[in-house]
């Protein structure tokens, strides 16, 4: 029984400590707010609306919505703001659960 008990302590060690060395990347949720371009077929993302490319026929939607309807990011600044710096497992978690901010928490100000 004591075997059994000590090789779970050292299971979980491991878990936590391999959950802080192993790095994720973190997409953005599905209702993160997003403008779609129905002419050029592809979505921009807040920060990155005054230098896109864009015709008149804009709808503002969710980023599910956006590539639910296959659209691509309008540019690399898009791109880039969809995803989060890789972290690790464990953070990631946090950010998940709402315990951590994320680059999405904050519609008006996206980090």
């Amino acid at each position: 029984m004591k075997k059994l008990i000590n090789g779970a302590i050292i299971l979980f060690v491991i878990l936590i400590v391999s959950g802080f060395l192993i790095p994720v990347q973190l997409t953005a949720p599905p209702d993160v707010r997003t403008i779609v371009d129905h002419t050029n077929q592809v979505y921009v993302t807040p920060p990155c609306f005054n230098e896109a490319e864009l015709t008149n026929y804009l709808q503002e939607t969710t980023y599910q919505e956006a590539t639910e309807l296959g659209y691509k990011p309008e540019s690399s600044c898009t791109a880039d703001s969809v995803v989060e710096e890789e972290v690790p497992i464990n953070i990631a978690l946090f950010k998940m659960m709402g315990l951590r901010e994320t680059k999405w928490d904050d519609e008006a100000v996206w980090q």
